[in-house]
């Protein structure tokens, strides 16, 4: 090649990486901070005898198993309401589709945010080296912002996965979740003055006399029987299952609470507190309890489907 001509074209080279190289750094410059709106930590909702409840388990992206569960229950009929119990994305391979039927059925449908929503949130949040930062003990964290409080989970909960899936998902999606879900959803069934109260992880018997807080309606399993502050996800000291603490001398009257998270224990419907991951994503069910209004009074019905094994 000519001098002439080479040196053309190492100009034209040269102008082209000073050009990528300023508009990367103009991109960067004005690029939005990552935000998402704040969320709801608590809605309330008044029904009447004309509509019913349809309250579902840990879906964990299992799309085609949720669509089937929602045929069965028939869920586009008029007056149903349904309630997903949290950790409806993750894991599974179909969270996407899972949040495009939120946004498209929202009216009807309530969601409750779990751990893994609030993990995906937060690694979308703090997404630059995040790995690296999640081994630092003094990392400074971009929190999910509720409406209570500024909420940073756990880091041994956070990893890669809901980076990669927080990037799957996108900002919109995101938004659209902190804007659509809350913490915690009650329902005032007016005809029976009963109220239903959905958390994904638990609720201590006391709530009344303290706001709940988003780790512990979010994770926990265990709570110490004479100090309801105190609890964990994991068996510690003389914890006890929460749900063991709702007996009939300290549950509130006409309170039933609704979860999902313990897979591990499966279905586990007592008196004062519902259970409803019963396992779908490693090949269990998909579990949905029904509360209706018939004869002067409401009464629940449990709906399954079979899951694949996916983990």
């Amino acid at each position: 090649m000519p001098s002439s001509a080479r040196q053309v074209w190492l100009a034209l080279l040269s102008f082209t990486l000073i050009v990528l190289s300023l508009g990367y750094t103009y991109v960067i410059l004005i690029m939005p901070e990552s935000k998402l709106p704040s969320i709801a930590t608590e809605r309330t909702i008044s029904a009447n005898e004309t509509e019913r409840w349809i309250f579902v388990g840990d879906v964990h992206g299992m799309y085609d198993e949720f669509k089937e569960l929602m045929s069965l229950v028939d869920a586009e009929r008029p007056g149903t309401n349904v309630v997903l119990l949290g950790d409806f994305i993750a894991k599974g391979p179909q969270s996407h589709k899972m949040v495009q039927y939120l946004e498209k059925n929202s009216e009807n449908t309530h969601c409750i945010l779990g751990n893994h929503e609030i993990n995906v949130m937060f690694a979308y949040l703090n997404k630059r080296d995040l790995k690296k930062r999640l081994s630092r003990k003094n990392s400074k964290w971009d929190p999910v912002v509720f409406d209570t409080e500024d909420y940073i989970p756990p880091h041994d909960q956070v990893n890669n996965k809901h980076k990669l899936l927080a990037q799957q998902l996108g900002s919109a999606k995101l938004a659209s979740l902190a804007s659509m879900c809350s913490a915690e959803l009650r329902i005032h069934l007016e005809p029976s003055h009963e109220t239903l109260i959905s958390v994904h992880a638990g609720l201590a018997p006391d709530f009344e006399n303290k706001q709940p807080s988003i780790r512990d309606i979010t994770t926990m399993k265990y709570m110490l029987p004479k100090d309801h502050s105190k609890t964990s996800k994991y068996k510690f000291g003389k914890s006890r299952r929460w749900y063991k603490l709702w007996t009939a001398e300290s549950a509130p009257e006409n309170v039933t609470v609704l979860y999902g998270h313990d897979a591990s224990k499966g279905l586990n419907l007592r008196k004062h507190t519902k259970g409803l991951d019963s396992g779908c994503v490693a090949g269990g069910k998909l579990s949905a309890l029904e509360y209706f209004y018939q004869n002067g009074r409401y009464h629940n019905h449990l709906h399954h489907v079979k899951c694949r094994q996916y983990i």
